[in-house]
């Protein structure tokens, strides 16, 4: 990660997107063609052994009416939501929308203006995100109500439950993966897919970030500005601020500014450490451990295509 992570986000995405911000731009190539129909969904948090987990669902619920390709794409440090998240729907680095760098509220233009730009109609692109404690079959019915509009080809959706599972977890990965092997076997995720697939939808499902389980080392007791979430990252304003709290905590790590605005300065917890009181620990994410950055990109297929 310190040696080459910096070089990722200049990489073709033609191929395959090394970053999750080239997914979008991966699926320009083909969106040109207005016969082809494509879903991205992006399952908040999901990590890649949480993928396996959902994959092996789906695979017992839909069987042979689906095929699947599995790859990996790199997400933004800091793994946070607000950056990550909204690079995949920008299809851009996070510098590039920095006034909105710390929520999420803009996905849907970011969505929007990215395909405009790529020749799309405003009709055609649409956009869903799962509300907090929404029941799957409401979900699902807005999903219908949007990619069932006439003209709907390029659809963004997001699914909220394994992020809103992970930082309620009590027992570490273990519980966090029952939680997940529940939702999946409960087929709200293959009724979603079958359900798109049979509306003539190519679908993509990936993750902003994964998560790890980490034990706390203290909460730094500064005025920062730090995703509510991201116990494995804070963010700071200025430089001598982030070096100061540095000095309080030893091993933390100055990320540098890749891909960045100047004002974000990203200081990130060591190791499997979190900036929770200490011996606390979490599942979280927004730090640069494997499981948080590497994150399943994944085309299905209907059987027959």
């Amino acid at each position: 990660m310190h040696r080459n992570y910096a070089s990722l986000h200049n990489l073709s995405p033609f191929l395959r997107p090394a970053m999750v911000h080239h997914i979008p731009q991966h699926l320009a190539q083909t969106a040109a063609n207005v016969l082809t129909k494509h879903a991205l969904i992006v399952v908040d948090g999901l990590a890649l052994d949480q993928w396996v987990v959902l994959r092996d669902a789906l695979i017992d619920q839909l069987g042979d009416k689906i095929k699947i390709e599995e790859d990996g794409s790199f997400a933004w440090v800091p793994t946070l939501t607000s950056v990550s998240r909204q690079a995949i729907f920008a299809g851009a680095e996070p510098m590039f929308f920095a006034e909105s760098i710390a929520h999420t509220s803009k996905e849907s233009a970011h969505w929007i203006r990215f395909w405009e730009n790529h020749g799309a109609k405003r009709a055609e692109i649409g956009y869903v995100r799962e509300g907090k404690n929404q029941s799957d079959d409401a979900f699902l019915r807005d999903v219908l109500e949007e990619s069932e509009r006439p003209k709907m080809r390029l659809l963004g959706v997001v699914v909220g439950k394994v992020d809103q599972s992970m930082h309620g977890a009590k027992t570490g990965s273990g519980g966090l993966h029952a939680v997940v092997r529940d939702w999946a076997s409960g087929g709200a995720m293959a009724k979603l897919v079958d359900t798109l697939l049979s509306d003539g939808f190519e679908i993509i499902i990936t993750a902003d970030h994964g998560n790890v389980h980490a034990q706390g080392i203290g909460k730094p007791n500064v005025g920062v500005t730090a995703d509510e979430r991201g116990e494995r990252a804070h963010v700071f304003r200025d430089e001598l601020t982030r070096a100061n709290t540095a000095e309080e905590f030893p091993g933390t790590i100055q990320w540098p500014q890749i891909g960045l605005p100047d004002d974000w300065r990203v200081l990130l917890a060591p190791g499997r450490g979190a900036f929770v009181p200490v011996g606390q620990q979490i599942i979280g994410h927004g730090g640069i451990a494997m499981e948080e950055v590497i994150v399943p990109f994944v085309k299905i297929h209907g059987a027959a295509s």
